[in-house]
């Protein structure tokens, strides 16, 4: 079976590109009406005008290298051409216009060329969608549940059983936590329940533009953008942070807010951060957003990224043995788009047959990836450099102590550990003396304010004889 008709290797491309830009990036920059195709050695992005073409060509040539040379391991060349539209009243597909010589082309090991259509049978081929397909969106159940996200999914919980209790609900987390997976997975419970009224789930940014567009419609606009959600039981709204510098949409979401709380409506919505740090917003749509409840979601530990590495190759239906799905998540992956990029890599060896996946296997698979990173810092090793270098015994590091010879050290010790581990804020907290998560949080905003002021020459020498001890355990 040969690849160049993209019909093996797009799906992974288009995937690889959604990791590293975002699905609503992709959805934008390569609709459905840009095909891409594999021939030879060579990737033909196929557009409908030159002038496409040469936009892409432009504009668009860096995330398709970059996600070719995740994908491959190998710098692919890429090729802009013209696919033109089938004239009325024709059955056969136009050919594409192109100007390349490729080589032999890409093939499945083990796998017998499929036979070419007959003339007869062309006129039968599926046809590619032209226009965007509705959006897909994720399950609840398939929403991995881990230390780091397991109060935001309680609230989740609440939010599908018992509508309106607590109100407005807003999750915050860095990127590619969770965050938009746990939103559609609350939107995908609605919409089983929904009867007569519907689910509305939008991005800040289309709630902008649909604003904007009211006004541009016709006069009161503003009453004709509100009769849209008069009808929905849940109002979703996703990256909030969005709505800097849009005082006039921020004064519209305050009132909606006020309205859809006074039918009993639920309201979620999701941001880069927590209330209080979004100091940009309007003090109506702060007071509004902090009656209600705020959850934040953290970067995954290590057992929830296996988990969700898991879970991805089961949704491939790849066989990848745990040893496997352990070495990527200790050595590779820290946030669920680079497990997506891996998943990626490893579906595409065994579709080219490289064999059973092994951990040794994989570590070639993926050599490129690797070949920059080191052994990821441990909490053990920071909490015995810092005892070193401030003379103290470890169990004074995560004991009660307040006294500043103690909680100094501790503090520097939590804001390390945020610095080179992936360990969650709640895992910190739980290794410096069962503490929680805000104190971590607490603690490393401390530090930072003290290393950027006059307290910071107190730190600056320890520090660098900790990282050092840290440096040194590297090699």
């Amino acid at each position: 079976m040969e690849l160049t008709s993209g019909k093996e290797i797009e799906p992974l491309l288009r995937e690889t590109i959604a990791a590293q830009i975002g699905q609503k990036k992709l959805d934008r920059w390569f609709p459905s009406s840009i095909r891409f195709d594999f021939r030879g050695e060579r990737l033909a992005v196929l557009a409908p005008q030159e002038n496409i073409c040469g936009f892409l060509r432009s504009y668009r040539s860096e995330p398709l290298a970059s996600a070719c040379r995740q994908l491959f391991g190998r710098e692919v060349p890429l090729d802009f051409l013209v696919e033109e539209a089938p004239l009325p009243g024709k059955n056969s597909i136009s050919p594409v216009v192109d100007v390349t010589t490729s080589r032999d082309p890409i093939r499945l090991r083990g796998a017998e060329p499929a036979p070419a259509p007959s003339p007869a049978a062309s006129s039968s081929l599926p046809r590619r969608k032209t226009e965007r397909s509705g959006r897909v969106f994720a399950s609840y159940d398939s929403f991995v549940v881990g230390v780091s996200n397991s109060t935001a999914k309680s609230i989740a919980d609440i939010a599908i059983r018992t509508p309106g209790m607590f109100n407005p609900i807003l999750f915050h987390g860095p990127t590619s936590v969770g965050k938009t997976h746990l939103l559609e997975g609350i939107y995908s419970e609605y919409r089983k329940n929904s009867g007569r009224k519907r689910p509305k789930f939008l991005s800040a940014d289309e709630f902008t533009g649909l604003f904007v567009q009211g006004f541009q419609e016709k006069p009161g606009g503003d009453r004709s953008f509100r009769a849209r959600f008069l009808d929905a039981n849940l109002l979703v709204i996703d990256d909030i942070q969005n709505l800097e510098k849009r005082e006039a949409t921020q004064r519209e979401l305050t009132h909606l807010i006020d309205i859809l709380q006074s039918k009993g409506v639920q309201v979620v919505l999701s941001a880069d951060r927590p209330i209080a740090e979004m100091t940009f917003l309007k003090p109506e749509l702060r007071t509004r957003l902090g009656a209600g409840v705020e959850a934040g979601i953290e970067t995954p530990e290590r057992e929830t990224l296996l988990k969700i590495f898991n879970q991805m190759a089961r949704q491939r239906g790849l066989e990848i043995p745990d040893e496997v799905g352990r070495f990527v998540v200790s050595r590779l992956a820290v946030h669920a788009r680079q497990l997506s990029g891996v998943i990626n890599r490893l579906h595409l060896a065994c579709l080219t047959g490289a064999g059973p996946l092994t951990p040794e296997s994989a570590a070639g698979i993926l050599a490129d990836l690797t070949v920059r990173r080191q052994t990821p810092v441990t909490l053990e090793e920071i909490e015995k450099a810092i005892a070193s270098v401030f003379g103290i015994q470890t169990k004074e590091l995560r004991g009660r102590s307040r006294a500043r010879q103690c909680s100094h050290p501790r503090m520097l010790a939590m804001w390390l550990a945020r610095k080179y581990t992936r360990s969650a804020l709640s895992e910190i907290g739980r290794f410096f003396g069962g503490r929680s998560h805000s104190t971590v949080a607490a603690a490393q905003k401390k530090i930072d304010i003290w290393l950027s002021g006059p307290e910071g020459a107190e730190f600056s020498d320890p520090l660098k004889r900790v990282e050092q001890l840290l440096a040194a355990s590297r090699h």
